[in-house]
């Protein structure tokens, strides 16, 4: 599209990921896309290599966007994919590229004549050197760190991990809070037994959901202890989603009582149908999972990272010690005995009128047009 045909009120944005798979962070993009009213903006997705196929994918489509996969390897995407994407810039005519995550956000900070932004999903120092080992991790965070100041409006995705930027890499960035789809995610207005039954999970126990890819990072070794110990029957730990370890845990520890449901499509039912959430995360950027769950009306059992500490309070009295199952076993054995379900009501309303999905796409809207006024002075 030439210059002289483009409509001068719409803003042209290139979405910059690594690819498109289900995860955290390309959650947090399709409900931003969602949101943004098409009469102002034009969208495009680059992926730079092949991600899967089917419902993630599905629901991208069935917004009527443009997405390119460049499905290079690594090695040549590295020597040939900024020269591909900066032409597409040209083609397109775009304003903006938006980039989520390491991959993306190291070619969007070399790009020419293009306002760049980035959302940050991740604390580098922290989450790389879990993920990836001491000597990979220590060199992808500094990696990182180093691309992200180069990008010129870096956003986090929560106040937690601004402050860190801020005060321990010394970058100065903003934050827009990640948003959930609070009509999805919603409490069960059916029977919970039938819901069960329809998705093959117990009847009578109490049921504990943990949900999110099994990592390192997402420390389900001390929550699996915490059940192994108490040997309560009336109680279920339920895992959904995949991830390094699901092999592993699932082949060691699958029992009647600890249950790993891998990859499901309706997260939403497998949240209404549980009685308690519990998170033993080690670090998180701003967990959709956790906001998730507090929307179904779920109470929730979380380790005090910061993250889980903006979300929920610091005087939440179900916050535990994520490296103790002794802290974590005090935890349950509280809430089962005196959940407080006013606390339960009281974050679900957080959520919905601070943490949704359109308060998001709003406010990202609202830095597209501003960033890109700012640059036609």
């Amino acid at each position: 599209m030439s210059k002289q045909n483009k409509p001068l009120q719409k803003i042209r944005i290139l979405y910059l990921i690594s690819a498109l798979k289900k995860c955290g962070p390309i959650n947090v993009l399709y409900n931003l896309i969602k949101g943004l009213d098409p009469k102002k903006i034009d969208i495009f997705i680059v992926s730079l290599s092949e991600g899967e196929t089917g419902s993630i994918v599905d629901l991208f489509e069935a917004l009527h966007i443009d997405i390119i996969s460049l499905n290079e390897s690594r090695i040549k995407g590295f020597f040939v994919n900024q020269r591909i994407i900066q032409k597409i810039l040209y083609d397109e005519q775009i304003d903006i590229v938006h980039s989520h995550g390491f991959r993306a956000d190291k070619i969007n900070a070399q790009l020419k004549n293009v306002l760049t932004i980035n959302t940050i999903h991740n604390f580098p120092s922290e989450d790389y050197i879990h993920r990836y080992g001491k000597i990979m991790g220590s060199w992808m965070s500094i990696e990182h760190k180093n691309k992200i100041k180069d990008i010129q409006f870096p956003i986090a995705c929560s106040k937690t991990l601004m402050q860190k930027f801020n005060d321990v890499y010394n970058i100065n960035t903003e934050f827009i809070q990640n948003g959930i789809d609070i009509k999805k995610f919603s409490p069960l207005t059916e029977n919970k037994n039938k819901l069960r039954k329809s998705l093959n999970l117990p009847i009578d126990p109490l049921i504990f959901i943990v949900s999110g890819a099994l990592s390192q990072l997402k420390n389900p070794k001390v929550i699996i202890e915490t059940f192994q110990l108490q040997k309560n029957e009336n109680h279920v730990l339920l895992f959904i989603g995949n991830g390094k370890l699901f092999s592993a845990l699932s082949k060691t520890y699958e029992s009647t009582n600890i249950c790993f449901a891998g990859g499901v499509d309706k997260v939403n039912e497998y949240l209404q149908a549980s009685d308690f959430y519990i998170s033993a995360s080690l670090t998180e950027g701003f967990p959709n999972s956790v906001m998730e769950a507090i929307s179904v009306g779920l109470p929730m059992i979380l380790s005090n990272i910061p993250a889980h500490v903006e979300i929920i309070g610091d005087n939440y009295p179900y916050l535990f010690n994520p490296k103790s199952s002794e802290d974590l076993t005090k935890k349950l054995k509280l809430i089962i005995q005196k959940e407080n379900k006013l606390y339960s009501q009281m974050h679900s309303l957080k959520i919905k009128n601070n943490f949704n999905a359109q308060l998001m796409s709003i406010k990202y809207e609202q830095l597209y047009i501003s960033s890109a006024k700012r640059a036609k002075k």
